[in-house]
């Protein structure tokens, strides 16, 4: 006996809804570990890696979209600054305006345009911790540079980047960490060397800037927190609504399927027959039906076993739906060997050419039959009718002049097709 085969899949018109892609996939397979993370809290604000990057890519169109207003609103009030310069600054407003306008407006400029290419996703929090640390860095320099008096107060919008950047753009908390602290470092630094500060005044300003640190990266911990425990609640909700869709299309599909070759069963054939036979009439359109049967299937099935017979029909079933290709034709196992094709909006010609067609390739396979009076291999006859409903006409007249030139298929000889006419039934 041959290795146990798997069901054919449904034909086009049976699938309601297109197969899981990967996207859905990855996303059912975070579902363990998006509960883990949800049950555990996750203080250190960090996923498992599969996780922490879908979490990335969903929030990716919003953080960018987000980023496009305040990077022009950063750009605005670091650009007026060289207004208050003329009067804080004196004695370096040039230099300083000149280093804005010339270095960083377009630096931060490229910067945000680069965070709406592709490639630049994976880079996104560098750049805005890079270009939070540059615009600091610049206040730090041009107010250890400048000798007037007013530069004591100029420190004081070190602060308010640090605070921009932990909770207006909101950096990945890490990221505003690790910023906040370098910025920290250059700020004591820079405070220290400014000779005509009294060391209360530069202790004082060192603990001011410590204390905007430390109340900014707590808002940043309790914003990212809580947008992470949402995250999370959204997405197990999406995982839900996802499995539950999937089980109802798998029950609708077992609904309409043949349980061993996946093709339609006879109920939903039965049930479009009707809608398209309904709509022939009302349009004076064509419908076929091919009806065929596996030759001498019985002496098949008694000597070569019911497993291997069931392997048969789920062949003859792939081929049967690999070569019927139109979304709404509809094949279905009509019962035991039996198989039925609907074919809407279809001559007779082109009926015959389909079931010429299903028939070579269930020949082409080349199943061994020993006991065939037909050929070596397993083959099929054909039965064929179209017609153009009237009205008053069943749907079952179609299917019994099928049935019909397939009886007349089978007595002359089997593996071959016979169509039904008006006048007579004869050979393809």
């Amino acid at each position: 006996m041959s290795q146990q085969l798997s069901p054919a899949p449904l034909t086009p018109a049976l699938l309601t809804t297109e197969a899981d892609g990967p996207g859905q996939q990855a996303l059912l397979a975070l579902e363990q570990s998006a509960s883990e993370a949800l049950a555990a809290r996750r203080p250190w604000l960090l996923f498992a890696p599969q996780l922490e990057a879908q979490f990335e890519r969903d929030a990716t169109a919003e953080r960018v979209a987000r980023f496009r207003v305040l990077g022009v609103i950063a750009l605005l009030i670091l650009n007026l600054f060289n207004i208050t310069d003329r009067s804080m600054l004196p004695d370096i407003a040039e230099q300083a305006m000149t280093i804005r306008l010339g270095i960083l407006s377009p630096v931060m400029a490229a910067a945000l345009l680069a965070l709406y290419l592709p490639g630049v996703a994976r880079w996104r929090e560098w750049i805005l911790a890079a270009l939070v640390v540059l615009a600091s860095a610049s206040l730090i320099y041009f107010f250890t540079q400048s000798r007037h008096p007013n530069a004591l107060q100029y420190h004081t919008g070190v602060i308010l980047i640090v605070m921009f950047g932990n909770i207006v753009i909101r950096l990945r908390f890490w990221f505003a960490f690790a910023t906040s602290l370098l910025i920290l470092v250059l700020y004591i630094t820079g405070i220290a060397q400014l000779q005509h500060m009294a060391p209360e005044i530069k202790l004082n300003s060192d603990m001011v800037l410590f204390s905007a640190v430390a109340i900014s990266l707590v808002a940043n911990y309790q914003m990212e927190y809580d947008s992470r425990r949402g995250y999370l609640q959204t997405l197990l909700q999406r995982i839900e609504a996802l499995k539950l869709k999937r089980s109802r299309d798998e029950l609708d599909r077992q609904a309409k399927s043949d349980p061993l070759t996946g093709l339609a069963n006879r109920r939903y054939f039965d049930s479009r027959l009707l809608n398209e036979w309904s709509r022939a009439q009302r349009e004076q359109d064509t419908i076929a039906i091919i009806y065929l049967d596996v030759d001498n299937f019985k002496a098949y099935n008694d000597h070569y076993g019911h497993q291997a017979g069931d392997e048969c029909l789920i062949r003859v079933a792939r081929e049967i739906n690999a070569s019927v290709q139109r979304s709404s034709d509809v094949c279905a196992r009509y019962g035991g060997e039996e198989f039925i094709i609907l074919l809407p909006q279809t001559t007779l010609a082109s009926a015959r050419a389909v079931a010429e067609r299903v028939r070579n390739a269930i020949e082409a396979i080349q199943l061994r039959h020993d006991y065939s009076d037909a050929a070596k291999w397993v083959t099929i006859s054909c039965g064929v009718a179209c017609c153009v409903p009237r009205p008053g006409d069943s749907s079952g007249s179609l299917i019994e002049n099928a049935d019909h030139a397939l009886y007349a298929a089978k007595s002359a000889g089997r593996n071959q097709v016979c169509i039904h006419t008006q006048q007579a039934i004869s050979a393809a």
